[in-house]
């Protein structure tokens, strides 16, 4: 096995790639890499928005299309002269928590540089931090990543009054929606400066690709050939670029062995984690606006899946939908994506959206279908 490994080498020395350029997450790596490698879309606007003095901004989307990403691309482009940034990785759940995480109380209990009357308060109140924030001779950005997940809706009108009362403060926030927003804040930030990424083009994503080799050293989506990218940018690939990199990193693998590419989704485990998380959990389909084309019984097979990632029998579904054999077979049919007539009446629906196994229980084999693990990504919650 150790040769795969100088086969690497090898195959990176023979494209000219100082790295492999499908790394997951480059947030990892420091200022200067990241920006190097990483394909700003949304961020980009952003940032424009954030040059010309606007107060906020939002980036919405389904887990895994880069809103952290996209943030961090911000956090790491503002001038250090002008801006003061501080990335929150997840929503303070109170006044007090929001001025530690930001760094702006010191372990002793007191205002780095200011209001030393604060030593040893348990408490930091809202008129304090604002005095605080004004002090700074930079402008200040909280980045707050995760918004939905904010712990305490107060907050959410805790953000409205600081961006209100702080000239020099300025906020940045991703979420999965916006329902959680109250519309005082949601008007504050302006329509114009809420952003929204579902997924990406195939000209987006080849635009990604080219961008990664490009920093690595290669040129245009070599050793891709154009026959491996149409199979690679399939509809569920396009929802996240991880899924397309790991497609790209299979390719790569195989060269590297001289073997031919294989499909690497069996069982993958980081989506077979975040499918355990979140069962039993509620679902938003805001972010699949084909959602309204499937019938209702197609609708229920696919809530039902979701909720139960171990999978499920068709004589479970019935039980749980109470539907007839007929009606459940045909649902599960069609969200398998072989009937054809379904196919053509529904276009914008990424089929299959259902994946079946066999199994053998007590000695006879029988079906269990599971939810696409790619397109359960646009309906959780978490």
């Amino acid at each position: 096995m150790a040769d795969i490994f100088e086969a690497k080498e090898k195959l990176l020395k023979d494209l000219g790639w100082e790295e492999n350029p499908f790394v997951k997450d480059l947030r990892v790596f420091d200022r200067e890499s990241f920006l190097r490698h990483y394909c700003p879309f949304e961020s980009a606007s952003i940032l424009q928005k954030l040059a010309f003095d606007t107060k906020a901004c939002l980036l919405l989307g389904p887990k895994g299309v880069g809103k952290t990403s996209a943030l961090y691309h911000v956090y790491y482009s503002l001038p250090q002269n002008e801006f003061l940034p501080i990335m929150l990785k997840e929503p303070p759940a109170s006044v007090n928590s929001l001025a530690k995480e930001a760094g702006f109380v010191k372990q002793d209990g007191f205002f780095d540089g200011f209001l030393s009357a604060l030593r040893g308060k348990k408490e930091v109140s809202r008129d304090e931090l604002v005095r605080v924030i004004k002090s700074q001779d930079k402008k200040v950005i909280l980045f707050v990543d995760e918004a939905h997940l904010e712990p305490s809706k107060e907050m959410y009108m805790e953000f409205k009054y600081l961006l209100d009362e702080v000239p020099n403060l300025r906020m940045v926030f991703s979420a999965l929606g916006q329902e959680n927003f109250p519309d005082s804040l949601v008007q504050l930030i302006g329509t114009k400066n809420v952003f929204s990424r579902r997924g990406f083009s195939k000209e987006e994503m080849r635009t990604i690709v080219e961008h990664r080799i490009s920093a690595v050293g290669g040129k245009g989506v070599v050793p891709f050939d154009e026959e491996f990218l149409g199979k690679a940018f399939t509809e569920q690939n396009l929802l996240t670029p991880r899924y397309v990199f790991d497609e790209l990193n299979s390719c790569l693998a195989q060269i590297a062995a001289g073997e031919a590419a294989v499909q690497p989704y069996s069982d993958d485990p980081i989506v077979m984690a975040a499918v355990q998380h979140s069962k039993e959990q509620p679902i938003t389909t805001a972010h699949a606006e084909w959602w309204i084309m499937l019938s209702p019984s197609q609708q229920g097979v696919m809530k039902q899946l979701f909720n139960h990632p171990e999978g499920m029998t068709l004589n479970e579904l019935m039980v749980a939908l109470q539907l007839s054999q007929n009606t459940c077979f045909n649902a599960l049919y069609q969200l398998r994506g072989e009937d054809d007539a379904e196919l053509k009446r529904k276009p914008e629906v990424p089929f299959p959206l259902v994946e079946v196994k066999t199994k053998l229980v007590g000695g006879r084999k029988k079906n269990i279908y599971f939810a696409n693990q790619k397109v359960k990504n646009l309906f959780t919650l978490h």
